[in-house]
């Protein structure tokens, strides 16, 4: 249970190195918890045109609103519709060295809107050859 509160360091990597290409999972530490992101992956690689691009697909038979966090701080909210996907783009050079954490919010009981259901985190390295992040981010009934 305490795992679910201890967010992964996104350590800068001037000292690491670079981080190699491959999967979100193994390269830059992508976790969910609980199911609103489950089956959600992607690609990391450090060659590249500095976008971060989450691609938005729903299963959910509600309109959400994925709140982005980045480092700590609100930066991005982004409405997607049942059944929908949405497109969203950032900078690597914005983003970079913070952890990245979604949260999604659902109308609830009485069609208030509520956090429940899960989050998803990873962390946004530093590229010198700007990097490339694409993500798909399945948001599901929970």
């Amino acid at each position: 249970m305490a795992s679910q509160f201890v967010q992964p360091i996104c350590g800068p990597t001037a000292y690491l190195g670079e981080i190699d290409d491959g999967t979100l999972y193994d390269a830059l530490g992508l976790t969910t918890v609980d199911e609103a992101f489950e089956g959600s992956y992607g690609s990391w690689t450090k060659k590249g045109d500095g976008v971060v691009r989450l691609i938005f697909e729903s299963t959910d038979d509600k309109d959400v609103t994925v709140v982005i966090y980045s480092g700590g701080d609100d930066y991005a909210k982004v409405d997607v519709d049942a059944f929908q996907t949405v497109v969203w783009e950032s900078t690597i050079p914005e983003l970079q060295d913070k952890n990245m954490y979604l949260d999604r919010w659902r109308p609830g009981l009485f069609g208030i809107p509520g956090s429940g259901g899960g989050s998803l985190l990873l962390c946004i390295p530093r590229a010198a050859d700007g990097g490339h992040l694409t993500m798909h981010v399945r948001i599901n009934v929970s």
